[in-house]
């Protein structure tokens, strides 16, 4: 990992936008992920995605939609709502998981949950099998409950997609590169992997910051090993990292203190990255 934005005024590399390949702007239910829990709520409504967040402790709540994609640009406009500047939020990309991808389930595990496991040479007694169906019960219960008391939002699962959904919540943990800003004006990019959250570029003030209950315009660049943060047209900051190559696109936010945080997001557009 390398700091770039402390010894230049400018950005490191040059990056242009090559061919659109995801536009979002959330005038439709069930096209990116949405979860409602006890202290947050992730949901598209009236053409935004907003993100409310009853309390804090500075855990990041996230949601991630679409392709897995490794060099882009992403561009989203964001609005703080609430009061407090205790808070952060943005975008994010390379975050592990297939949310919203058509995931083909395991057909062994589907046959086990449907109780149509193909018969072996010798057909398993009854409590042979009652004791793998406890078995596997468990383990997917666990992997539930592990997402649901992360800062990770998990999806809103049917009776018939659930064996799909709960792999596919285990597989998004949390790693990938978070873009965030404050209201009190201070930007930092960042490297997630799970519950843990390295700075890359440690938070920094910035004029280019619209404060308090405001818009702005976001762009994140991730191209290679190249990060880099545009505020509201403006190059913030950059640095390098080769730890995630590809993943999701996603939205963060998370507040500090009891009084929580309100952002809208839209227009979340995703081109591909091109180098010089």
């Amino acid at each position: 990992m390398c700091l770039l934005a402390a010894c230049s005024s400018g950005p490191g590399r040059t990056v242009t936008t090559g061919d659109e390949l995801a536009r979002f702007d959330f005038s439709e239910p069930q096209t990116f992920e949405e979860g409602v829990y006890a202290n947050a709520t992730l949901r598209i409504n009236d053409g935004v995605y907003r993100i409310a967040l009853n309390q804090g402790d500075n855990e990041v709540w996230w949601a991630q939609w679409g392709d897995t994609v490794d060099n882009v640009v992403i561009d989203v406009e964001v609005e703080q709502l609430s009061e407090p500047n205790e808070n952060a939020y943005g975008v994010a990309c390379r975050l592990k998981g297939h949310v919203g991808q058509d995931v083909e389930a395991d057909p062994t595990l589907a046959a086990i949950a449907s109780g149509e496991a193909a018969e072996a040479t010798e057909e398993p007694g009854e409590e042979a099998t009652a004791e793998a169906t406890a078995e596997m019960t468990e383990e997917s219960t666990a992997a539930v409950e592990e997402v649901a008391t992360t800062d990770e939002p998990a999806e809103t699962e049917s009776d018939e997609e659930s064996d799909e959904e709960e792999a596919e919540a285990v597989l998004a943990n949390g790693d990938g590169y978070l873009f965030l800003i404050q209201g009190n004006g201070s930007f930092a990019i960042m490297r997630a992997r799970g519950r843990s959250i390295l700075p890359l570029v440690d938070w920094t003030e910035s004029s280019l910051i619209n404060q308090g209950p405001a818009s702005n315009e976001l762009r994140a660049v991730c191209m290679d090993d190249y990060l880099a943060l545009y505020i509201n047209g403006e190059f913030a900051g950059d640095a390098t990292d080769d730890t995630y190559s590809s993943g999701q696109v996603g939205l963060a936010a998370s507040a500090a203190n009891r009084l929580g945080v309100q952002v809208e997001f839209d227009n979340l557009i995703v081109h591909e990255a091109v180098s010089g």
